[in-house]
C-alpha cells in the first residue's frame, strides 16, 4: 500500500521537527518468548513501520539532522542457518533496495558505525523500555560518546518526534483504516447474530477471530473482550470462558488488525435479544451521552474538555437515577463518578490500538484534521456494590466507536455496527 516514496516524505517530515545537528534512534521490537523455545508471531515496531516500513526483527533506525542529513539502518545479516529455519531475510542490500535509507549495515557493527556517524551530535531521541538488547547498545554508544567528547548527551523521548507525525493520517492510512473498521464491522454483526443464551464467550469469540481473517485480516488489534453478566464489568477481562445465560447484557469489545492498523469497536446488548426495561433505560441513556460527545468533536476542540463533559453527563445520570448523592460540582470535584466511569473516553487510534499521542499530557492534547480517536462512555456497576439497588449489581455496559476528525466536525468510521436497541434487537441471534 505504501510505496518507498511514502516512507521517505515520512523521514523528510521527521527531519523538519528533529532539532539541527540531533539523532533520532528507533529500535525493533524484540522477539518474545511465549514458553520454552515458542515465540510470540512477530510483530514489528510501530514507529520502525512507520518511517521506513522495515518488518524485520533486530533492526534499529538513526535519522541524524544537520547540514547533510543522513538516515542509517541496521539490520540482520543474511544466515544460511537461520533461513532454513525461519526464512529469508533482506540483509543490508535488500533492506536499502527496499526502504531507500542512505545506507544499510549488519546490526554486528553498531557500536564502531554509529560512533562514528554521531560524533558531531549531542542531542538523541530515543525511547527506552522498548527492547531491551538495543537499551543496553545505546547505552554502550552514549557512554563512548560521552567518553570521546567529554560532555554528556542530551536524552530525550523519540515520541517528541515521531507522535506528532503519527497523530494525523494520510489518505492512504485512512483508507486502511476505513478497511480494517469495515472488517470489524461485519466480525461484530456475524457475531451479534450468533448470540444466544447457551453459547459461550470463547465460542463468540472464535466466531469473531474466523470472520475477521476470511476478510483478509491476518491478526486482531487486541485481545478481544467477550464478557457476558458481571464479567463486563472487569475492564480488560480476557478470560472469556462463560456461558451466556438469558436475561443478561453482552459486552463485545474487538477489533481486527490490517496492514498493522488498528480499529477498535465496543457494543453492548441482551443474550437473548430483548433489553429488559432497566437494561434499555441504562443502554439509552449511556447511547445519548456517546452521541453528545461525538457531536462536540472538531478541529480545535481539547481532548480535556471532551472528557470532562462526558464525566459531567455521566455524573449528572448518576444523580438522576440516585445512584450518586449530593451536589454536581462536588461529585466532579470528588471524582465520585470513577466508582461507575473509571476510564477516559476515548484514545487516539492507529498503528497501535492506544496509539501514541494523547501524549502524557491529555490535557494539552487539542484535536486536529485526520485525527482518528475512540469515543466510549461506559457505565460499570460492581457485583459486591450493596449501595446499588439488586437488578443492577454486576451490570456492565459500554459503547465505543472509532471516529475521524474532519476539516469542520467528525464521521463515525465504525457506523456500520448497529447500535439503537431496534437494529440491536433485530439482529441479535438471527443466524440460527
Amino acid at each position: 500500500m505504501f510505496s518507498i516514496h511514502d516512507y521517505q516524505a515520512r523521514r523528510q517530515a521527521a527531519f523538519k521537527i528533529l532539532p539541527a545537528e540531533s539523532a533520532l534512534m528507533i529500535p525493533s521490537s524484540p522477539s518474545c518468548v511465549r514458553s520454552a523455545d515458542v515465540h510470540f508471531p512477530y510483530r514489528p515496531s510501530s514507529d520502525m513501520l512507520y518511517l521506513c516500513g522495515y518488518e524485520e526483527e533486530s533492526a534499529f533506525l538513526i535519522l541524524i539532522s544537520g547540514e547533510k542529513q543522513k538516515q542509517v539502518l541496521f539490520v540482520q545479516k543474511k544466515d544460511p542457518t537461520k533461513q532454513l529455519w525461519s526464512g529469508p531475510v533482506y540483509g543490508p542490500e535488500g533492506a536499502g533496495e527496499l526502504t531507500g535509507m542512505d545506507s544499510c549495515y549488519t546490526n554486528q557493527c553498531f557500536l564502531a558505525v554509529a560512533e562514528e556517524l554521531l560524533k558531531n551530535t549531542q542531542r538523541f531521541y530515543y525511547s527506552f523500555g522498548k527492547n531491551l538488547k538495543w537499551d543496553r547498545q545505546v547505552q554502550n554508544l552514549l557512554a563512548k560518546l560521552k567518553s570521546s567528547k567529554r560532555i554528556m548527551p542530551a536524552l530525550h523521548d523519540s515520541l517528541k518526534i515521531t507522535a506528532p507525525l503519527r497523530m494525523k493520517k494520510s489518505e492512504k492510512e485512512l483508507k486502511i483504516m476505513r478497511k480494517a473498521i469495515h472488517i470489524s464491522a461485519e466480525a461484530h454483526k456475524v457475531l451479534m447474530q450468533n448470540t444466544h443464551p447457551g453459547k459461550t464467550e470463547k465460542e463468540l469469540e472464535d466466531i469473531f477471530l474466523a470472520t475477521v481473517r476470511k476478510q483478509g485480516a491476518k491478526e486482531l488489534a487486541y485481545p478481544s473482550i467477550v464478557a457476558t453478566g458481571e464479567c463486563a464489568c472487569i475492564l480488560h477481562y480476557t478470560k472469556n470462558n462463560q456461558t451466556l445465560k438469558d436475561n443478561e447484557l453482552l459486552l463485545v469489545d474487538a477489533g481486527a488488525e490490517y496492514q498493522y492498523y488498528a480499529s477498535d469497536i465496543t457494543r453492548t446488548f441482551p443474550t437473548n435479544g430483548k433489553f429488559s426495561k432497566i437494561q434499555k433505560n441504562i443502554y439509552h441513556s449511556l447511547l445519548t451521552i456517546q452521541k453528545n460527545l461525538i457531536g462536540l468533536l472538531k478541529p480545535g476542540v481539547s481532548f480535556q474538555s471532551v472528557q470532562k463533559k462526558a464525566t459531567e453527563l455521566i455524573s449528572n445520570w448518576l444523580l438522576e437515577e440516585k445512584l450518586l448523592s449530593g451536589n454536581l460540582k462536588q461529585i466532579l470535584q470528588d471524582k465520585k463518578y470513577k466508582k461507575y466511569f473509571p476510564h477516559n473516553v476515548g484514545h487516539s487510534i492507529g498503528l497501535d490500538v492506544h496509539d501514541v499521542s494523547f501524549s502524557k499530557n491529555p490535557k494539552e492534547l487539542l484535536l486536529e484534521e485526520n485525527f482518528v480517536i475512540t469515543i466510549e462512555p461506559g457505565l460499570y456497576f460492581p457485583p459486591h456494590d450493596f449501595s446499588l439497588p439488586k437488578e443492577l449489581r454486576g451490570v456492565g455496559l459500554r459503547i465505543e466507536d472509532d471516529v475521524w476528525i474532519t476539516s469542520n466536525s467528525a464521521e463515525v468510521l465504525s457506523h456500520e455496527v448497529p447500535k439503537e436497541v431496534d437494529e440491536i434487537e433485530a439482529l441479535i441471534g438471527s443466524s440460527k
